[in-house]
């Protein structure tokens, strides 16, 4: 998936604590956001590795049977055992990302959404901004003219300017208010959402380690049983 930068957007007068408010909560947002990418891509990583791992054994079964030593006995039977363990291995493999996949990797995902959703509004408060900037500027200029010059026909123009920096302003103020409540409550949201995902990969690892070591412990078994029936085991009686 494609990871963007979330942007900053407040304004450039740090003097007002509302932009200082607003700028300290998108930099939490962006370290939250920078991990979350770390933490995604490091289990992407992770389940390429098992898949590498995978590969390389396939690769190896391949090489074993294309020897002609393995063609004839007791090679042949160590090969085709080795060959279904490789294939339940590979479904198991095939499970395990698939159950990553959704415990983990696909809600980090849609997590990251989140952030390009805010993203696109912390843009549109900056215009908005910058719009409620520009009519107050004009409003400034049209009452330092009306000072020099007096009121007249300029009235009329002052009261539109002041309509639009009122339209202005509450555009923006309703945008950043909105952002001002989502902000923290997603900062605030991010450990109860990773903490699941968490919880729910170290479950499927948990089962997969538990079924492997069942799958060993019975193949183990099986192997000792089969040596258990050669004759020059079964027999406890030495020959005089």
């Amino acid at each position: 998936m494609s990871w963007s930068v979330f942007k900053k957007a407040f304004s450039g007068r740090r003097s007002k604590m509302e932009d200082l408010e607003f700028e300290q909560q998108v930099n939490q947002l962006n370290q939250a956001q920078a991990l979350c990418k770390r933490v995604y891509k490091d289990m992407r990583k992770c389940c390429d590795a098992e898949t590498a791992q995978v590969k390389a054994q396939q690769k190896m079964l391949v090489g074993l049977r294309s020897c002609p030593l393995t063609r004839s006995e007791p090679l042949k039977h160590t090969v085709e055992v080795f060959s279904a363990v490789m294939a339940e291995l590979q479904s198991s493999c095939k499970l395990f990302k698939s159950e990553i996949d959704a415990s983990f990797t696909d809600p980090m995902r849609r997590f990251y959404n989140v952030y390009r959703h805010l993203d696109f509004h912390c843009k549109q408060r900056e215009t908005k901004l910058q719009e409620y900037e520009k009519q107050q500027s004009r409003l400034d200029k049209l009452e330092r003219k009306m000072n020099q010059q007096g009121q007249g026909a300029s009235q009329t123009k002052l009261d539109l300017a002041q309509r639009a920096v009122t339209s202005a302003r509450l555009d923006y103020e309703r945008v950043h208010e909105r952002l001002m409540q989502e902000l923290p409550q997603l900062y605030q949201s991010r450990v109860g959402y990773f903490d699941a995902c968490l919880k729910g990969t170290i479950r499927h690892e948990f089962r997969e380690e538990v079924q492997s070591s069942e799958d060993c412990e019975a193949f183990t078994e099986k192997q000792l049983e089969d040596i258990r029936t050669l004759s020059i085991v079964g027999s406890s009686t030495l020959p005089a």
